[in-house]
C-alpha cells in the first residue's frame, strides 16, 4: 500500500459511520484523526474509532488458525494452516447434518457490523439450517418491529431537521453510536435552539443540559410512555389533523392509556407528577419534535409494549415523516437483502425456526441467544450439535451466563471467528483469526434501517494468516457445494451489494459515503405500510398474530428485605459491549469495571469509594469496584456491562466470572412478542465480600 493520508470510516468500535481521516508509513498505521470534511459524521469521532491503530498492532491479537489440543477450555491449542481449518469447519458440519439434519447446526453474531451478517445468513438458508442467533431481541428489533407493525417504517430522529424539541429516551448519543445518530448531530440542533427533555435514570451531562429531566426507574419505560399519551390524549394536545385523516384505533388507545393517569404513573416511575405531566405538554406542542430512543427501552420482559406506545407518541403528536420529527429513512439503491440472503432458497425457514417453536413474533430472522441456548442443553425441539460463532462473544453477552458455559461445553464443536481469544473462543474446539477495518474492503450500513451506507476501504495488509469474515464465509460456502452461490473473491461480493447504485467499489470508495433520497410525508401518496394504509394505533398485525393489539404497562417487580435495590446496567463508553478491553489507551481511560451507587447507600452498607464488592441477584452474583456518585437514586446500582480481562493469559477463560453482569440476568421471563428477558431492573443487593 502506498504512503499518505486516507480516508475511511470507523468499523466495529460500534455501528460506526463516523469519518475518520488515517496516515499510512511503510505499510502501517502511524495517525488517526477525525475527518472534519466528512458528509455524514462532519469532525465527531471517540476515543474508540481513534484507537483504530493499536487495535491493529495489539499483542492480544489472533494471528493464526488454532485448534484444540487438551480438554476444553484448558487452553492448549496447535496451530495449523487455513486448508485444515477450513476442512474441519465443513466437515463437522457435515457431520452433524448428516446424522442428525440440517437442524443440528446453527450460526451465531453480535450486533451486525458489515455484510457478514447477511452472508452468514445467506450461507445458513442455503444449508437449509434455520437458527442464526443473535442479540436483536434486546437490541434495535423491539423497536424496529413495533415501529413496522404500526406505521410501517423504522422511525429515525430528524436532527439535521428544523426540530423543536428532542425527547432523548434511553439514549446518550454523546457517549455512543446510536445506530446511525452521533452525539454531533444532536449538538448541532442543541445548538439551533432545539429543547431537550431526557429520560434516564442516571443523571448524565445531558441531562444536565436538558429543560427537563425524568430520572426514571429503570424497566418503567412502558409506564412512563403510557403516561405521556395519556396526558396528550386527555389534555386535547394531540395533533387532530393527521389522527383522524392518517390514525385507526385512536378510541382503542385512549381507552388503553386511561388508568396510566400521571398520579399513578409518577409513583411507578419513582418521578413528580408535574415534572411528567409537563414533559409530555413539551414533547406534544412543541412541533415539529423528535423522539431519540436507545436500546436501553428493549430490555424487559415488556419491551414490545413500550416501543410500541413510543411509536405512538410519535404518531398522535403528528410527527412521523415530518421534518424535524422522525422520519423515514430512505436506502440508497443497493442489492435487496432478500436477494442477498438468498430467502428464496429456504422458503420453509420460518416454520423451523426456534421462534417459531417459542411462539414470538414471525418476521424476526435471528434467534434470541437464549433459545439457541436452551435447545443445547434441553435437546428441544431438536438437538443443537455445532456452533459456528463470529464477531460475538456470548459468555459475556447472553443472558444466564453460567448456562451459557454449561451449553457451550455441551456441544460436539464450536468454531468461533474473532481478533482476539475471548472467553468463548477459549471453549471453541477451532478458532479463526480474522482481518480487521483499513485491512480490508469493506462497507457499513449495508441492512440497517438508517438511510445511507459507508465506505471503509482496505489500507494496509493484515498479518499474513488473518482473513476478513467475508472470506472466510465465502469459501466455507464454496466448500459446502455452493460454488455457484458465492464468489471468486470477498471484493466481487461488494461490487455485487453496490451494483443496483451504478457504482463500482473503487467508485464508492472515493464517494466515501453513499446516501438515499431524502423525502418526507410520503403516505400522502401512498399511505403507510400497514394492512389497513394508516397508522395503526391498534395493531392488526400484532392482533392477527395473537398478541395484544394495543400495550399496557407490566406492573413493577416490588423490592424486597432481600434484596432492596434495583440493579441496571450501562455499556462503558469506551467499549463496544464486550470488545477492546485489550486495548491500553482504552483501559487507560477505563482500567476496571465498576458499579455506581448513591453514597447514602454506600454509607448504609459501609462501602468506600473504589473497593471491590459483592453484587447479587437472586439468580448470581458478580465483584466490581465501587463508584460512590449522586447521579443515581439511593435505591439504584448501575453496573458496567461486558468486562472480562483480555491480560489475565494465566486464566484460558480471562476472568470471564468474575464481574460479569449477565451472571446476575434471567431468562425465565420473557417478552411475549420479542422474547426480551429482564436485563434490566433486576432486585439486588450490595455489600463487602
Amino acid at each position: 500500500m502506498s504512503n499518505g493520508w486516507f480516508s475511511t470510516h470507523c468499523a466495529r468500535f460500534d455501528h460506526g459511520g463516523c469519518g475518520l481521516k488515517v496516515q499510512v508509513q511503510n505499510g502501517r498505521l502511524t495517525q488517526v484523526v477525525a475527518d472534519p470534511h466528512d458528509p455524514f459524521s462532519r469532525g465527531w469521532a471517540c476515543p474508540k474509532g481513534l484507537s483504530a491503530a493499536e487495535r491493529l498492532e495489539s499483542p492480544h491479537r489472533l494471528r493464526t488458525p488454532l485448534k484444540r489440543k487438551g480438554a476444553r477450555g484448558s487452553g492448549q491449542w496447535e496451530e495449523i494452516g487455513w486448508d485444515e481449518a477450513l476442512d474441519r469447519l465443513a466437515s463437522a458440519f457435515q457431520k452433524a447434518m448428516a446424522d442428525s439434519g440440517p437442524e443440528a447446526v446453527a450460526f451465531a453474531q453480535g450486533a451486525p457490523k458489515g455484510p457478514e451478517f447477511f452472508l452468514l445468513l445467506r450461507l445458513a438458508n442455503l444449508l437449509q439450517c434455520p437458527n442464526v442467533a443473535g442479540t436483536q431481541h434486546v437490541c434495535h428489533m423491539p423497536r424496529e418491529q413495533m415501529a413496522l407493525v404500526t406505521c410501517g417504517f423504522f422511525p429515525v430522529a430528524d436532527l439535521e431537521g428544523p426540530t423543536r424539541c428532542i425527547l432523548l429516551w434511553g439514549s446518550n448519543p454523546m457517549r455512543t453510536n446510536e445506530e446511525g445518530v452521533l452525539g454531533g448531530h444532536l449538538k448541532s440542533a442543541l445548538d439551533r435552539g432545539a429543547r431537550l427533555v431526557v429520560v434516564d435514570p442516571y443523571r448524565t451531562a445531558l441531562a444536565e443540559r436538558a429543560d427537563m429531566w425524568l430520572p426514571i426507574r429503570p424497566g418503567t419505560d412502558d409506564f412512563l410512555a403510557l403516561g405521556f399519551l395519556h396526558v396528550i390524549l386527555a389534555e386535547g394536545l394531540a395533533d387532530t389533523a393527521f389522527v383522524d385523516a392518517w390514525t385507526v384505533g385512536l378510541e382503542d388507545l385512549a381507552r388503553a392509556v386511561e388508568p396510566y393517569t400521571p398520579e399513578r404513573v409518577a409513583q411507578a416511575c419513582w418521578i413528580e407528577r408535574e415534572e411528567l405531566v409537563n414533559a409530555a405538554r413539551l414533547y406534544a406542542t412543541s412541533r415539529p419534535a423528535c423522539l431519540q430512543w436507545g436500546n436501553a427501552v428493549e430490555h424487559t420482559p415488556n419491551s414490545a409494549a413500550a416501543c410500541q406506545a413510543l411509536v405512538h407518541l410519535m404518531a398522535v403528536t403528528g410527527n412521523l415523516e415530518e421534518p424535524g420529527g422522525n422520519i423515514r429513512a430512505q436506502a440508497p439503491r443497493l442489492l435487496r437483502l432478500s436477494e442477498f440472503m438468498a430467502l428464496d432458497a429456504f422458503p420453509g425457514r420460518p416454520r423451523k425456526l426456534l421462534n417459531h417453536h417459542h411462539g414470538i413474533i414471525p418476521r424476526l430472522i435471528s434467534v434470541p441467544g437464549w433459545m439457541l441456548i436452551r435447545s443445547i442443553l434441553d435437546q428441544s425441539p431438536y438437538p443443537i450439535r455445532c456452533l459456528y460463532t463470529q464477531g460475538t462473544n456470548p459468555m459475556m453477552t447472553y443472558s444466564d451466563a453460567d448456562s451459557v458455559r454449561e451449553a457451550l461445553c455441551r456441544l460436539d464443536f464450536l468454531a468461533v471467528a474473532d481478533q482476539v481469544l475471548t472467553p468463548t473462543a477459549a471453549l471453541a474446539d477451532l478458532v479463526l483469526p480474522v482481518a480487521l477495518p483499513m485491512e480490508m474492503n469493506d462497507l457499513g450500513h449495508y441492512g440497517l434501517p438508517h438511510g445511507f451506507v459507508t465506505a471503509r476501504p482496505k489500507l494496509v495488509d493484515p498479518p499474513p494468516e488473518c482473513r476478513s469474515d467475508l472470506w472466510i464465509l465465502n469459501e466455507w460456502g464454496k466448500r459446502m457445494g455452493f460454488q455457484d452461490r458465492f464468489w471468486d473473491r470477498p471484493e466481487d461480493i461488494l461490487d455485487a451489494i453496490l451494483a443496483p447504485s451504478g457504482l463500482s467499489y473503487e467508485d464508492f470508495r472515493e464517494k466515501g459515503v453513499l446516501f438515499g433520497p431524502r423525502k418526507v410525508r410520503t403516505y400522502m401518496g401512498k399511505g403507510f405500510k400497514t394492512p389497513s394504509g394508516k397508522v395503526e394505533l391498534r395493531s392488526s398485525l400484532l392482533e392477527k398474530w395473537g398478541f395484544a393489539p394495543l400495550p399496557r404497562a407490566r406492573e413493577p417487580q416490588p423490592l424486597s428485605d432481600a434484596f432492596p435495590l434495583l440493579l441496571t446496567s450501562r455499556k462503558p463508553k469506551d467499549f463496544f459491549h464486550s470488545a477492546y478491553r485489550h486495548l491500553e489507551r482504552l483501559r487507560r481511560r477505563h482500567p476496571e469495571p465498576r458499579v455506581h451507587l448513591h453514597p447514602q447507600t454506600a454509607r448504609e452498607r459501609g462501602i468506600r469509594e473504589g473497593q471491590k464488592v459483592l453484587v447479587e441477584t437472586p439468580w448470581g452474583a458478580m465483584t466490581q469496584a465501587a463508584h460512590l456518585t449522586e447521579r443515581v437514586h439511593p435505591k439504584v446500582i448501575l453496573a458496567d456491562y461486558g468486562w472480562w480481562f483480555p491480560e489475565r493469559t494465566e486464566d484460558p477463560l480471562r476472568g470471564w466470572a468474575e464481574a460479569n453482569v449477565n451472571r446476575l440476568t434471567p431468562v425465565d421471563e420473557t417478552d411475549p412478542v420479542m422474547a426480551t428477558p429482564q436485563v434490566r431492573a433486576l432486585p439486588c443487593r450490595i455489600r463487602n465480600p
